[in-house]
């Protein structure tokens, strides 16, 4: 019984040591991993360089303080997932990868923008009876201070 396909992301480091007119060869044998396995690529992001939180020890390549960082989110049936790890694992201009479960919607989806409306000002109602005589009187007391 075949499973059905899934949605997965790989977020990768390639080595700083790529220059950049190559990046897009590197990023490329990613892609065919993926492919050669029936996968379909649903949505990516081009490598950029990156400084890193810490320096990463690659043996035989030394230690790398920056590296490219992309992803690549992929719809593959599970039963292929390891070999593509495998394959992954193998590729030496890869720093570090990680594969992870993820969602269709997530693809489309872009972060809510957060919107803020504003009440417009109003001045609350007074409402107070004044009578007749009270008006008279103020007004003559203001007269008297004038005079």
């Amino acid at each position: 019984m075949e499973k059905e396909s899934k949605i997965y992301e790989i977020g990768y480091l390639l080595s700083p040591l790529i220059p950049e007119e190559k990046l897009d060869g590197e990023i490329s044998v990613l892609r065919e991993t993926i492919e050669k396995k029936q996968g379909l690529i649903v949505n990516e992001e081009r490598a950029k360089m990156q400084r890193l939180a810490y320096a990463i020890k690659k043996p035989h390549a030394g230690n790398f303080e920056s590296a490219w960082f992309g992803w690549i989110k992929f719809m593959v049936n599970p039963e292929f997932l390891s070999e593509i790890k495998n394959s992954s694992d193998k590729n030496q201009n890869l720093v570090r990868f990680l594969i992870i479960n993820s969602l269709k919607e997530d693809t489309t989806r872009r972060a809510p923008r957060k919107i803020i409306r504003r009440k417009p000002l109003t001045t609350p109602e007074i409402k107070t009876e004044i009578k007749n005589e009270e008006v008279d009187k103020k007004l003559e007391e203001l007269l008297a201070h004038e005079a």
